[in-house]
């Protein structure tokens, strides 16, 4: 029996001795890689929180895991441009909106959830106080889809004299996301057709009517209009001369307020009808044996991107938790509390988006008509 007793100890010390070599030997294996695409309105928080994540040393069934990420515009992933296929295809997507993942998975690709929402930043109007004084009454009225239409009206064949400004300020210069490659350009539009049918559910008769599309075309050409090359935001700290007012994310306009400021005082204000871009975390979906190992990848980074520590970095990107809302220690907002941001402001009605046919439509007649 002693001996019996003697074999069963040595068998279990061998065992045990077996699991932590091979734990050991698994953990000084490289780490298995997954990638992750980004929106550029997120991607450097992300990279931020990815690589102290990575640096946390995770692990699946004693295999550490890293991710890597890299730049991908919403559009670029729901129009192909990204050509993400059965064989060549990202992990995990960062898109700025659900709305994305909705047309993304229109267009075919298998996306599963794995967090709802990870920030959020609205879209917000905004421009040099010396054009928006003349279409707001000196700020006694909102700038807003109204007033921009009007001024686009009257200056179809004028210049900024027809509103009481100056002839050196030429036409009017309104910018907006690239509306074919950017998620801001796509929402700019929703929130447009919302504003004009005072309607926030767009159906496809609402931005396929004739009368709205005339509405919407001094607006379109209006350059640089939809049609700006690169940041938008960026193209204004250069001053009014490259463009005067915008409707931009909130978070461009608080990375690139200093630098607007510092040509001429900046306006800001938050539209009536509101599309709210909020950062969903979605994996790819397939049957392959290494998908169950993909999905637990994912969610470990879903988990930790949803921590209060890495929540709380985001409004030094000019990004909103997911959850709460910045406060006077978040030096950003403070900063552009003056110029119309707000901790907490009034989000307006949520426009509900049309479907992914009934947007290229309305996208096809913007673009034919640069």
């Amino acid at each position: 029996m002693r001996q019996r007793g003697t074999i069963f100890i040595v068998l279990f010390i061998l065992i045990a001795a077996g699991i932590i070599g091979v734990s050991r030997f698994l953990g000084a294996q490289p780490p298995h890689e997954y990638t992750i695409a980004v929106d550029p309105l997120a991607q450097a928080w992300a990279e931020g929180a990815v690589n102290a994540f990575n640096a946390s040393q995770p692990s699946i069934n004693a295999q550490r895991i890293q991710f890597r990420v890299s730049a991908a515009d919403d559009l670029s992933v729901w129009q192909g441009q990204a050509t993400w296929t059965t064989n060549r295809h990202q992990d995990a997507w960062l898109p700025a909106s659900n709305v994305s993942v909705t047309y993304a998975r229109a267009a075919g690709l298998p996306l599963s959830a794995a967090a709802e929402s990870l920030a959020r930043t609205p879209l917000v109007w905004g421009g040099y106080t010396s054009r928006t004084d003349l279409l707001t009454s000196t700020d006694t009225i909102p700038l807003d889809w109204a007033q921009v239409q009007g001024a686009a009206q009257k200056m179809q064949s004028s210049d900024w004299r027809a509103l009481g400004g100056q002839q050196s300020w030429g036409y009017l210069k309104l910018g907006f996301g690239q509306v074919d490659t950017k998620i801001s350009g796509v929402a700019a539009l929703f929130i447009a057709a919302a504003a004009y049918n005072q309607n926030p559910d767009l159906t496809q008769v609402a931005l396929s009517q004739q009368q709205f599309r005339s509405w919407l075309l001094p607006i379109v050409k209006s350059r640089p209009s939809f049609f700006q090359q690169g940041d938008v935001a960026s193209a204004m700290t250069r001053g009014p001369s490259t463009i005067e007012m915008a409707l931009l994310p909130e978070a461009q306009w608080l990375i690139n307020i200093k630098g607007m400021n510092a040509q001429e005082p900046i306006r800001l204000n938050y539209p009536a009808y509101q599309f709210v871009l909020d950062f969903p975390l979605v994996a790819w979906q397939d049957t392959t044996p290494e998908n169950a190992e993909r999905q637990e990848a994912v969610r470990l980074l879903a988990n930790w991107l949803q921590t209060a520590a890495q929540q709380s970095n985001l409004p030094a990107y000019g990004l909103r938790p997911a959850t709460t809302e910045p406060t006077e220690a978040h030096d950003l907002f403070k900063l552009a509390i003056q110029y119309g941001i707000q901790f907490t402001p009034d989000y307006g009605q949520a426009v509900t988006p049309p479907t992914l046919n009934d947007l290229r439509g309305l996208t096809q007649y913007v673009t034919s008509n640069r």
